[in-house]
């Protein structure tokens, strides 16, 4: 076959995808070779003879970018990937082809460099399976995120996406936990255990898919509750002055991790859906829109009673100034922690150093600026122990 009569056959058997301008016809639109390969064809002149048109080849990747808005139809058309395109002339009954390079591209037949497409096209593949189908097929835990932009771009930029994985794990970690209340640091093993992968992405705005490492012995395990809680308190910013009270039913490192997630998601201007799936059958979706969750989070706001807990530690006490108000205790695994005694406190008699059963006010406070945790202690009070 000649390259003329290879040419021929390559434009005939050309089938339309998209039409992108129509005016008495199509005047630009995208088609598609056997094999799949995608042309962009524009109208570029008109005679009494025939009508002419520019074909080019064009990789998925410019054809995103340009029906996302992310490249001009001028440059797209002007600067062929191939660095060449074809002159197809329609005559009726009869069409000629002519191979050209991009120098030989004209500029009146471009429109004008102002000219985009904005067809909302997303670079991430649909979602096809839901959460749970893929829970009971893979025998993991998995929890879809879908992170919906104000913007409504398909987009996201590497630090925000990456802040709020990084939060959403840390609030994971803090609930497989439980709901012991003097929790502060996460043991290893755990973190091992609760670990969650990202699996996939598809489009939803910006959806994610999250699954667990798999392997679990029993059913219900700490993942399995945590992703599970996580999911139910999404569905609860629907009612923003109910938040606080359900956070109580949780450790206070998981409150606090979970307010600074929602600080997270209302910079982002985003809002979230999620589709929570276990091996079991068990299911559950929710949705909390930006609105809710920046309500939420100034509720939260509004008391620290989210980020703050009363507990009872055995403890050495090391240290006391009472003209400062400072305390300072030994604590399980020779940890040294240090606070402000209370006021009721400061008038009692110390004994240095001494066994006793400390009563903390123990607040835990994520500073925005830094993501680093920072504690706080009151003590309120205190049991001698005999030595």
């Amino acid at each position: 076959m000649s390259r003329s009569d290879y040419l021929d056959s390559l434009i005939k058997d050309l089938n339309p995808i998209e039409v992108f301008d129509y005016y008495d016809g199509p005047r630009f639109y995208s088609c598609r070779d056997k094999v799949g390969q995608v042309f962009l064809v524009y109208w570029i002149d008109e005679t009494d003879e025939y009508n002419a048109w520019l074909y080019l080849r064009v990789s998925p990747e410019r054809y995103l970018s340009l029906k996302c808005g992310n490249i001009s139809i001028a440059k797209a058309l002007a600067n062929p990937e191939e660095e060449s395109a074809f002159v197809v002339k329609n005559y009726g009954t009869d069409f000629s082809v002519e191979e050209i390079s991009t120098a030989q591209i004209e500029a009146d037949w471009l429109p004008p460099v102002s000219s985009f497409l904005h067809l909302n096209e997303s670079a991430l593949p649909e979602k096809t399976l839901s959460a749970v189908e893929v829970a009971m097929r893979s025998d993991r835990q998995v929890i879809d995120l879908a992170f919906d932009k104000l913007s409504n771009a398909h987009e996201m930029g590497c630090g925000r996406l990456g802040k709020l994985l990084d939060s959403f794990q840390d609030f994971i970690y803090a609930l497989a936990c439980g709901s012991q209340l003097d929790v502060r640091r996460i043991p290893e093993v755990i973190k091992f255990k609760s670990e969650v992968l990202v699996t996939g992405l598809y489009a939803s705005s910006f959806g994610i898919r999250l699954q667990s490492k798999g392997g679990e012995l029993f059913p219900g395990d700490e993942t399995e509750k945590a992703i599970e809680i996580f999911a139910n308190l999404i569905s609860t910013l629907e009612t923003p002055e109910k938040i606080s009270e359900e956070l109580h039913h949780y450790n206070i490192l998981a409150r606090s991790r979970f307010k600074y997630l929602l600080h997270l998601l209302v910079d982002s201007e985003v809002s979230l859906e999620t589709d929570w799936g276990a091996p079991s059958g068990s299911t559950l979706k929710s949705r909390a829109s930006f609105n809710e969750i920046k309500r939420a989070l100034i509720k939260l706001k509004e008391t620290d009673d989210a980020t703050k807990n009363i507990v009872e530690r055995p403890a050495n006490l090391v240290g006391v100034d009472v003209e400062s108000a400072f305390f300072a205790l030994k604590i399980e695994g020779n940890e040294i922690i240090k606070g402000k005694l209370s006021d009721l406190v400061s008038s009692r008699q110390f004994d240095i150093p001494s066994r006793i059963i400390a009563k903390l006010e123990e607040s835990c406070v994520i500073d925005p600026l830094t993501d680093q945790e920072k504690w706080s202690y009151i003590l309120v009070d205190f049991e001698k122990q005999s030595s």
